[in-house]
């Protein structure tokens, strides 16, 4: 009663600024210990599709078959000739833990863990591999048997956008950010040694500098639920930049709030709903 192992296709549920409905094939582990709960999801939620070559030319026919097609993508065949190739899809790795202290179903305020990362390896013609990850904190307050509830959940991620150079060195920050100050270099230094033993650092870390944090969400709300009328108020911020590998569909860019009015009819078998 106290633990669930599972292997195999999941759907693991955390807070839905980090993860909910994606499909993890992997492990999946729950420990409920009433005060204490810990979920765990750790697989592969991008699988591994090889590119396709095209066509193979020698090295002396790149500049001619660019400007042929310069959409397409390009790679060293081997040592004498060059191949036009589509892109595959890399392997894509995560790792989910969230700790939580109180009732699963009740009162109740967790920490979530989020790392995901492109394997590299997987396949021999990729795009440009990525990496991510998101660090939040959820909480609930049920009052009177669950008729008032107040919530919250923030989240801050991290993400690379090509990860292939690795993390940079001070001397390849002062080639690339030649024009910045002293001081802003200094930032992206700090920033690379408070991150890099978490995420992959360099030129394609979002963010680089934390001005106005574009890569923080968060959400409060209260709901109410009384004489078959359920309302809930959420006040929201979910920055520009914020990106979570196991949430495909959180709206970005946007800050205000939202209002749901419900109303149960004719024996709960009516509802008639509206939100603002």
């Amino acid at each position: 009663r106290w633990l669930r192992l599972g292997y195999g296709d999941h759907y693991p549920i955390f807070p839905d600024l980090i993860m909910t409905g994606k499909r993890v094939r992997g492990l999946v582990a729950n420990l409920t210990l009433g005060f204490f709960n810990l979920d765990i999801s750790k697989g592969d939620i991008l699988r591994r599709v090889e590119s396709d070559t095209v066509k193979t030319f020698p090295f002396d026919s790149l500049a001619v078959e660019q400007a042929n097609d310069n959409t397409a993508s390009y790679g060293a065949y081997d040592q004498n000739r060059w191949a036009k190739f589509l892109r595959g899809t890399f392997t894509r790795d995560l790792l989910v833990v969230r700790p939580s202290f109180g009732k699963r179903e009740g009162a109740h305020l967790g920490f979530t863990y989020l790392k995901s990362k492109d394997d590299i390896a997987s396949i021999v013609y990729g795009g440009k591999p990525r990496e991510n990850l998101v660090l939040g904190s959820d909480m609930l307050i049920p009052l009177d048997n669950h008729n008032v509830e107040i919530s919250g959940q923030a989240a801050f991620s991290a993400t690379n956008n090509d990860i292939t150079t690795g993390t940079f060195s001070d001397e390849r920050i002062d080639s690339i950010y030649g024009d910045y100050s002293e001081s802003s270099r200094n930032t992206i230094r700090r920033v690379r040694d408070i991150f890099s033993n978490f995420i992959t650092n360099n030129e394609n870390l979002v963010p680089l500098n934390l001005k106005n944090i574009p890569t923080l969400a968060y959400e409060a709300g209260l709901a109410m639920n009384y004489f078959n009328n359920y309302f809930k108020f959420t006040y929201l911020r979910h920055g520009n930049n914020f990106e979570s590998f196991g949430q495909s569909f959180v709206r970005t860019d946007v800050v205000g709030f939202n209002i749901i009015d419900r109303l149960r009819l004719v024996g709960n078998q009516v509802l008639l709903t509206g939100g603002y």
